[in-house]
C-alpha cells in the first residue's frame, strides 16, 4: 500500500518535472527561431539563450516550487513511514525455525 502511494508521488513529481522541461524546450526552440530571424547567431545567441534558460528556471520554481516542495515532503514522509513501519512489522513476523517459532 505505502509502496504504491510512494510510486504515485514520485510519478507526479517526475511528471511535473517532465512538463517543466518540455515547456522550457518549447520556449527555447521558439526563442532560437526568433533570434535567428533577427540575425543573431553564434555566441550572442548562446549567451541570450543561457540567460533565457536561467529566467525560465527561476520562473518555473516560482510557479511550481511550492507544488514540488509539497510533493517531495509527502514522498519523503511516506518513504519514512514505509521504512519505520516496514522495519517494525518485519521485526514482529513469526518465523518457523528448526527450534520452533521465533519472532525476528
Amino acid at each position: 500500500m505505502m509502496q504504491s502511494i510512494l510510486d504515485t508521488l514520485w510519478g507526479l513529481i517526475l511528471g511535473l518535472l517532465g512538463v517543466v522541461v518540455a515547456g522550457v524546450a518549447i520556449i527555447e526552440v521558439m526563442a532560437r527561431t526568433v533570434l535567428a530571424s533577427l540575425g543573431i547567431q553564434g555566441n550572442s545567441q548562446t549567451v541570450l539563450l543561457f540567460l533565457l534558460l536561467g529566467a525560465l528556471i527561476v520562473a518555473s520554481f516560482r510557479i511550481f516550487g511550492r507544488l514540488f516542495a509539497v510533493l517531495l515532503v509527502a514522498a519523503f514522509s511516506v518513504y519514512f513511514m514505509h521504512v519505520v513501519f516496514g522495519f517494525l512489522s518485519d521485526a514482529l513476523i513469526p518465523v518457523q525455525t528448526s527450534g520452533g517459532t521465533t519472532d525476528v
